[in-house]
């Protein structure tokens, strides 16, 4: 069994200011906060031009102007880990990051830089000591590279959603092993970086019961950190990535209402879907029993004199009422703020995120903006990505080109030649070789007959030079970091959900958990 303690600092003490208990200020900076997911972790693809543009400045500026006071960015170790080497961090990555927070610290907003590790590393950290070792040095040497940033305004984040209780052996404690982990890696945090607040975590998928079985370290200047995203039956409804029956489970209402859960189970026909929906129904989910079950741990954290962040929360829009969303959003958010507890919702642009898509542009949601307790303000963003905009790219020279009719002077000078401008746009297909211009060229003149026109003149089009299309050269795409055995990191699901408790609501059914993409 792997030792009780850390071994790369002492954790009963942190190099903190005289007087004023950094905490105090910090937390403040630790709520109204939201993941901007799929950036440096989840993503299928991880080019110069992803990482450069994804979240963009006009994206930053709107955090700020809706009253965000902090961000968390996940960010995939594999990204920026060598295993061979975990001293050296790698360093064409590392410039994405450091550009990243530069453009977010500018703008007065925290960060949370969250490690957001893949299953294999989650699965080596419960099983491996070896790679625990080499791990924790990798997160020396990045806590020692943010080291120089402002301290109150950049916290270092363990680990994303452990999950102990699923990777460990049989014959392991979980918590235990959790326990020595999670503090040979705040260790390294603390050697690296002596004055960065560190956010720790419980064993089990970041839930409020994991976290009250974990041991708190006595480093005074670590947060502790839960997801909240219960019920899972009514918050990942519709899901396709955690087990089938969410995926058939739909329009579950929030708060209970007896009329609506019948109407639900009504139009079931699957008795293994129907006893899903009974479950969540007879626990009569509203908001004295989120408060109820945060409280719990606002408890754990009172009794250990310890501080409490919940840095995801949301629920999975697509297939729930908007009314019975905002409803939860609203009651969970003001209950960790009754309990004086700091928030990030999951997520900005996701499948949980802020924007309804409309005619190609993310429109804010203002009933989700209310919900959080946020400055509405008037925005649409292109909806088209970084990906969209490289397929498109790639598909142009695989289509037949579309020249819209030339307007010359002479159409210009009489709507009468306006009106017998040629109604359909002439398609001129690709060029293939050089052998291949008298044919297009017949082809052409083929169509140009066959268009209706308002009067017996035909007028041709206009021909033009260099009308050649152009080969567009497909822009370089760095694939993702590689291990040793040569294979990639496996996505993350979207939101990197809490799937322990989905047993809360369904264990009767012996689900099998399975991952996939989100």
């Amino acid at each position: 069994m792997a030792p009780a303690s850390p071994a790369h600092a002492d954790l009963t003490t942190s190099s903190l200011p005289d007087g004023e208990h950094p905490l105090e200020t910090r937390l403040d900076r630790l709520t109204q906060g939201i993941n901007l997911s799929h950036w440096f972790a989840q993503s299928e693809t991880y080019n110069p031009f992803h990482m450069e543009n994804f979240i963009s400045d006009d994206d930053l500026d709107l955090l700020g102007d809706l009253g965000f006071q902090h961000v968390r960015l996940p960010v995939d170790p594999a990204l920026l880990m060598d295993l061979s080497n975990p001293e050296s961090l790698n360093v064409e990555y590392l410039g994405y990051l450091d550009s990243a927070l530069d453009r977010i610290l500018e703008r007065d907003l925290g960060v949370i830089v969250d490690l957001q590790a893949n299953d294999e590393f989650k699965e080596y950290l419960a099983r491996d000591d070896e790679f625990v070792d080499t791990f924790v040095q990798f997160a020396g040497t990045l806590a020692q590279h943010l080291s120089p940033r402002d301290p109150d305004f950049l916290f270092l984040e363990v680990l994303n959603e452990p999950s102990f209780n699923f990777f460990a052996l049989e014959d392991v404690d979980p918590v235990k092993r959790w326990d020595w982990v999670q503090g040979e890696i705040l260790g390294a945090f603390r050697s690296g970086a002596p004055e960065h607040t560190a956010i720790a975590t419980g064993y089990d998928w970041s839930g409020i019961d994991g976290l009250r079985k974990i041991t708190p370290v006595a480093d005074p200047n670590v947060v502790y950190n839960f997801h909240f995203y219960e019920p899972m039956t009514f918050t990942h409804q519709g899901a396709d990535w955690i087990d089938e029956h969410f995926n058939l489970v739909l329009d579950l209402p929030y708060p209970y209402n007896q009329v609506e859960c019948d109407a639900v189970i009504l139009r079931m026909t699957d008795e293994d879907l129907r006893h899903v929906a009974e479950s969540y129904c007879d626990e009569q989910w509203n908001a004295d029993k989120i408060k109820a079950r945060i409280g719990l741990a606002a408890a754990w954290a009172t009794e250990h004199n310890v501080r409490l962040t919940a840095n995801e929360f949301g629920v999975y829009r697509n297939f729930v009422q908007e009314e019975d969303r905002v409803s939860w959003i609203y009651d969970v958010r003001t209950t960790l703020e009754e309990y004086d507890i700091g928030w990030a919702m999951w997520d900005y642009t996701g499948g949980f995120g802020l924007f309804d898509k409309v005619d190609e542009q993310r429109i804010l949601n203002g009933s989700m903006v209310e919900a959080l307790g946020l400055s509405m303000v008037d925005v649409a963003l292109d909806t088209k990505g970084p990906e969209e905009t490289e397929e498109t790219e790639e598909v142009a020279i695989l289509d037949p080109i579309v020249i819209s009719p030339v307007e010359s002077e002479e159409t210009e000078e009489s709507e009468e030649t306006e009106e017998v401008a040629i109604l359909d746009p002439i398609v001129i297909s690709p060029v293939e070789s050089e052998g291949t211009e008298e044919s297009e060229e017949t082809e052409e003149s083929e169509e140009t007959e066959e268009v209706a026109i308002l009067d017996p003149i035909v007028i041709p089009p206009v021909e033009m030079e260099n009308m050649e299309p152009v080969v567009i050269v497909n822009p370089e795409v760095i694939p993702p970091v590689m291990t040793d055995e040569g294979e990639t990191a496996r996505k993350i699901p979207e939101p990197s959900a809490i799937a322990g408790l989905v047993l809360l609501g369904v264990s009767g059914l012996g689900m099998k958990r399975r991952y996939c993409n989100g």
